[in-house]
């Protein structure tokens, strides 16, 4: 920086308005690598860029004559360095900053220029990103700016403006929704879905403003129950379009990008499922043109030759059975045919997504496993393959899938928790394998079920440490690391690895988990008598000095 700070001091202060785009544009770049350096300098250059980008405005019904690109460089500039800005309001050192921030933002979004409405759009959308739920008192604000460039914005510009919606529904979650902000934001949106819907029902620019009004409903919870059953109908319009086209034309989807309304439409599906949660149902049953055809629907999601369809498909079925299980009970048979027929990693993240999904419906049948008995030998052989590597991965025992192994794991724990023996006659199979996966869960309440289920199914069948692996020291310490993982603090995402290599001291055993830590206590114990000492010995001999104080003064071994 000593070297290049003169130089962009000139350039700054250049009257040459190319020279001043360049030195910003530098400016920019510098925000990520040198931002702890510059926030000296900031109290002076923030000001400078927001004069920069409020030139891009109309003033006194004058044009400004300033070149564009100076104000959308500018505007990108201060997207960099709004993590600085948010930092003052918080610090109370500027509190005023955001709202000045904000208000110079508006005021170019309303420009005629492209170029700047595009920046402003995806600058804005960092400002925003940075400030969060600080955004707030801002937002009758900001969305009586945003909505009448809804119907003023085409092209890119659009299109980033209905992301910035989302991006706000995102950062800023219910407040989204308050008292009569919905009001001034969702009329003109169905507006605009309803004039691009009746042109071309794929029309890309649907893309975003679907994905936007599903962060909207989930975000909005009831506050959206007025919008949802049009948002349902024109989401399942959208579906039902595109598959005809294709049906009456006799083409087959070549390319994937051909399904994404499809997939958009089944993602706002999901949104208005989470948003709605039990009440769905409800709307449902208000919808006269789909509400009877929505299971035939979701199961042609998730039987579609595109693999992007099937995965918005099955996370669509994991929501309903988390949300709204009755809804599925009907349609059960169908739903977990499916589920099975699409566990094959080598569409991986299709693969995760029917895992999960299973896994929520396992929940679902707490009390009552003869729903699930017929099904159970097919998910445990899927399941099965899934633990112990089945060639996909490394090493044969796992998968290096990204949340595949600790989704197999909690969906295994969750069908043991419901019926023990639909897995305690193969455990010896997948025992190291589960629990590798169980190491790597970090979701607590999936955590919780998969350990719930392996208690049990332990006992069911004790004898599979002896036979999981050429020693029965193997399978105990894959156990005992499993359960240490417990005990690692929450910021770690990797838990398996930090547990081997990693700077770490163990927390206590989550104090909510009472009755779950002492299952566990009880099952070390058990084991540890099952065993023998000589295997425990060595087993214990092998451990890190730390896990060998953990298992003595938390668990008493």
């Amino acid at each position: 920086l000593p070297g290049l700070l003169p130089e962009l001091e000139r350039g700054l202060a250049s009257t040459d308005p190319w020279i001043q785009e360049a030195s910003i544009l530098a400016l920019g770049a510098i925000a990520e690598g040198c931002a702890d350096e510059m926030e000296q300098h900031m109290n002076q250059l923030h000001p400078y860029l927001l004069n920069n980008l409020n030139a891009a405005t109309v003033q006194n019904n004058t044009p400004n004559t300033a070149l564009p690109q100076v104000s959308c460089i500018a505007a990108w500039t201060l997207g960099r360095y709004a993590p600085w800005a948010v930092e003052e309001v918080q610090t109370g050192r500027q509190g005023h900053l955001l709202a000045q921030v904000t208000e110079v933002f508006l005021r170019t979004l309303s420009s005629q220029n492209r170029r700047v409405q595009v920046a402003s759009c995806s600058a804005f959308g960092h400002v925003v990103d940075a400030a969060g739920d600080l955004m707030a008192p801002y937002l009758e604000n900001v969305f009586q700016a945003l909505a009448p460039a809804l119907s003023a914005y085409h092209g890119r510009s659009l299109v980033l403006l209905l992301q910035l919606f989302g991006n706000i529904a995102d950062c800023c979650g219910p407040a989204i929704a308050e008292e009569m902000l919905p009001v001034i934001y969702m009329p003109p949106i169905l507006q605009l879905w309803n004039k691009l819907a009746t042109e071309n029902p794929e029309h890309r620019t649907l893309l975003p403003l679907m994905e936007s009004v599903a962060s909207i409903a989930m975000t909005s919870g009831m506050s959206f129950q007025p919008y949802a059953l049009e948002c349902f109908d024109n989401a399942m319009a959208i579906i039902e379009a595109v598959q005809l086209v294709l049906t009456t034309s006799g083409e087959t989807i070549e390319n994937e990008e051909d399904a994404d309304p499809i997939v958009c439409a089944a993602d706002l599906l999901d949104g208005l499922v989470e948003g709605t949660t039990n009440n769905f149902p409800s709307l449902l049953a208000s919808s006269q043109r789909y509400g009877q055809h929505f299971f035939s629907v979701v199961h042609s999601l998730c039987k579609h030759e595109i693999s992007g369809v099937r995965m918005s498909g099955l996370a669509l079925v994991g929501d309903l059975a988390k949300n709204c299980p009755s809804l599925l009970e009907p349609a059960l048979p169908q739903i977990l045919q499916v589920c099975v027929q699409n566990m094959d990693p080598i569409q991986p993240t299709v693969c995760t997504n029917a895992v999960w999904a299973t896994g929520e419906i396992c929940v679902r049948c707490q009390g009552n496993p003869k729903l699930l008995e017929p099904f159970a030998p097919t998910l445990m052989q899927n399941l099965v393959a899934i633990l112990m590597g089945n060639g996909v991965g490394s090493g044969g025992r796992g998968s290096d899938i990204p949340g595949l192994a600790e989704n197999a794991a909690a969906t295994v724990g969750r069908l043991g928790k419901l019926d023990p023996n639909f897995v305690a006659n193969d455990l010896s199979r997948f025992l190291m394998g589960w629990c590798d996966g169980l190491a790597k869960i970090n979701d607590p309440t999936e955590k919780h079920d998969g350990f719930q289920g392996f208690i049990k199914v332990l006992y069911a069948n004790p004898r599979s440490i002896q036979h999981a692996t050429v020693n029965a020291a193997d399978a105990v310490a894959s156990i005992l690391f499993a359960i240490i993982t417990w005990h690692l603090p929450e910021n770690i995402l990797d838990r398996s690895s930090a547990l081997l290599s990693g700077e770490y001291s163990f927390h206590p055993f989550p104090s909510s988990e009472y009755e779950l830590g002492a299952s566990i206590k009880g099952m070390i114990r058990d084991m540890k008598s099952f065993v023998g000492e000589d295997v425990w010995h060595s087993v214990v001999k092998g451990l890190p000095v730390n896990v060998r104080r953990l298992l003595r003064e938390h668990y008493e071994i």
